[in-house]
């Protein structure tokens, strides 16, 4: 495996070639509309290629300088801006954090510092033509906002109980986490998904982000929700009443690197008689997490051992990167397949990323983001349910970086800028292959 090596150059055919060996298993339609979507910029290109940079930086050498075993800890895995998002906790708090786990393993903390920092420099300059000093600013923001509070939390467990919501972030998040709570609510979210007919609700099949089920795929779902309740993570415990199946859509159109993988919207009872106490079930096809191709045998090895399917292994990383995780959470089995199973949160939402276009909220940001990941990697090493880390995770990178944050940051910026660049090459090449694609935002 070849490494970057900070130097983008043109690869055009082993990209195109790279991206239809990758995207071959799913539909023409879908790969029609995933392609429509990684056109639109650099960035969205880059959230729809996780393979390239697992495949690019995957053991890279430069990884040894601030890592090493004791640095590996639960990643987010498919890090990027539109991948921390708000959502409400199992104490129904609306809280902003990481909010996507199927990429997620057990590897060095750094592929998620970079691959983030590389994001930061493809959204900034989409959604504004900052300077390079400026962006070079946001990542320096990101840096220390994560160094200083992996040093905040060595020898303590503060991790554990920290969340972030509108009363401790600041720079217009907070102002955004209260337009959330505000403006979004569950009969919102349930009156644009579903109807109430005959006194009982169904999904609206009008939308073009739902589709009927057929009946084998309504029985199996149904048979299998027992089982599914065996899996439950949380405080909650299977009830027939509170887990009746009021209606099955399959979701359609949702992501960009995963369009296109199965995936159905299972709307239940809930808590109480009235429609809107209802809940969706967001059930979701999980396959091996795009680093496992990568990682090498001893990590393929190490991970069939630990896990007993993938939507065990997103559900394991899900409870150890965030705290007060979803009640709901757990996996089912559909045909050979393993899928999550998680609530639809009413208050899903991301940052609107257009909305930073000055130097200072974009610094804020960054800040927070990097505070926000060190928080979820701190708190991985000692609340991982059926994880083998037993080391001190922050006080083994605060070894690493306490004395060395300048030349720590520089690599980051190295990584971030070199790369981005790479990534708009890329980029360039994919739509050169793709002529007659048009944007679909």
């Amino acid at each position: 495996m070849i490494c970057f090596n900070f130097d983008p150059t043109h690869r055009d055919d082993q990209t195109v070639a790279a991206l239809q060996a990758w995207n071959q298993g799913i539909s023409d339609e879908n790969r029609l509309l995933k392609y429509s979507k990684m056109v639109c910029s650099p960035f969205v290109f880059f959230r729809g290629t996780n393979h390239l940079f697992w495949r690019d930086f995957a053991h890279h050498p430069k990884l040894e300088l601030f890592g090493n075993e004791q640095t590996k800890i639960w990643i987010q895995g498919d890090l990027h801006a539109e991948n921390f998002g708000s959502f409400h906790n199992d104490e129904d708090e609306i809280v902003y954090d990481l909010n996507d786990f199927d990429e997620a393993v057990v590897a060095d903390y750094q592929y998620d510092i970079w691959r983030m920092a590389i994001s930061i420099v493809l959204v900034a300059r989409q959604h504004k033509d900052f300077k390079k000093k400026d962006i070079e600013e946001f990542i320096e923001r990101f840096c220390t906002g994560y160094l200083g509070t992996i040093a905040a939390y060595c020898d303590s467990e503060a991790e554990l109980e920290m969340e972030f919501t509108a009363k401790n972030t600041y720079g217009k998040l907070d102002d955004f986490l209260k337009d959330v709570e505000e403006n979004e609510s569950r009969w919102d979210m349930l009156d644009k998904w579903t109807d109430v007919k005959d006194g009982d609700r169904y999904y609206d099949l009008s939308s073009d982000k739902l589709a009927a089920v057929t009946d084998a795929e309504r029985a199996e779902i149904l048979a299998q929700m027992p089982e599914y309740g065996k899996t439950l993570t949380g405080k909650l415990d299977y009830a027939p009443d509170y887990f009746r199946v009021k209606d099955i859509a399959r979701r359609l159109l949702a992501g960009t690197g995963s369009l296109g993988v199965p995936r159905f919207y299972v709307v239940i009872e809930g808590d109480d008689d009235h429609h809107k106490y209802d809940c969706i079930l967001d059930v979701k096809y999980q396959g091996k997490p795009t680093p496992y191709k990568y990682l090498g045998k001893d990590f393929q090895k190490a991970y069939d051992q630990q896990f007993k399917n993938d939507a065990q292994r997103q559900a394991i990383a899900y409870k150890a990167l965030v705290k007060n995780t979803d009640d709901h959470l757990g996996w089912m089995k559909l045909g050979s397949e393993y899928y999550s199973v998680r609530e639809r949160s009413p208050y899903k939402e991301a940052f609107p990323l257009d909305t930073l276009t000055s130097k200072k909220r974009f610094k804020k940001l960054a800040e927070q983001w990097g505070k926000i990941l060190a928080t979820s990697h701190s708190r991985a090493d000692t609340d991982a349910i059926g994880s083998t880390i037993d080391h001190s995770f922050d006080t083994a990178v605060h070894q690493l970086t306490h004395d060395k944050q300048k030349e720590f940051c520089h690599l980051v910026q190295t990584v971030a800028f070199t790369y981005a660049a790479q990534t708009k090459l890329d980029w360039q090449a994919f739509k050169s292959a793709h002529p007659t694609l048009t944007c679909l935002e």
